[in-house]
């Protein structure tokens, strides 16, 4: 409780960054990527979103698909004996699949743990209106998306919104245009579209990986 209290908006500290003047030690710009789900597409859907599946079902498939390659064969009759060669054959194939359903799934929890199924948002990148065109917010992104791959994450697993007008700036930083974004996006995509056309700007939404 008392943590929350201390950070009430859960902001990790690995996943934020801030400038300061190193002469008076104010505060210049930050930037800040959040998590905002899981990146897994459904494989039974065409052309489906990032964030669409799950870690749990993707590994129930790969189990079944196991089952269902088996050459070993469900014992019936005489030969589900506990003592026949079938059944002991039959079990020991379960028990193999069981130790790799809890392999995989101790995994993806080290994997969730340290962001590899995530997909991520860059949230917020902001300088201070005294501060800006010194090349403090390009410095900001750069410093955040490289500990973003010190942590093992990778770059095209970063999405943002922003302005068209502002396109160019992320262009330079590594970042292109997509359609392909995250479910969990699609809410702020809409209302963000809205907001923007209504004050005659286009939102558009951009997606790391060149760099």
């Amino acid at each position: 409780m008392a943590k929350n209290l201390m950070n009430p908006l859960g902001i990790d500290s690995k996943n934020f960054v801030v400038a300061i003047d190193s002469t008076n030690r104010k505060l210049m710009g930050w930037a800040q990527i959040r998590p905002i789900g899981q990146k897994i597409r459904d494989p039974d859907v065409y052309n489906a979103q990032p964030g669409s599946g799950s870690k749990e079902k993707e590994i129930s498939d790969d189990i079944w698909d196991e089952f269902e390659n088996d050459n070993i064969e469900f014992p019936n009759g005489f030969k589900s004996l506990p003592w026949t060669r079938e059944y002991r054959e039959f079990s020991q194939a379960s028990a193999r699949r069981r130790e790799r359903r809890q392999m995989l799934e101790e995994k993806a929890m080290r994997d969730n743990e340290s962001g590899q199924n995530q997909a991520w948002e860059l949230a917020s990148v902001y300088v201070l209106p005294e501060w800006r065109n010194r090349g403090i917010g390009s410095e900001l992104v750069r410093r955040i998306m490289a500990r973003h791959c010190m942590l093992n994450r990778k770059t095209n697993d970063v999405y943002l919104l922003t302005l068209e007008s502002t396109k160019e700036w992320y262009q330079r930083l590594g970042f292109d245009l997509t359609d392909d974004t995250p479910l969990s996006m699609s809410l702020e995509i809409a209302a963000g579209g809205i907001l923007t056309n209504f004050l005659g700007e286009k939102l558009i939404a951009m997606q790391g990986g060149r760099k």
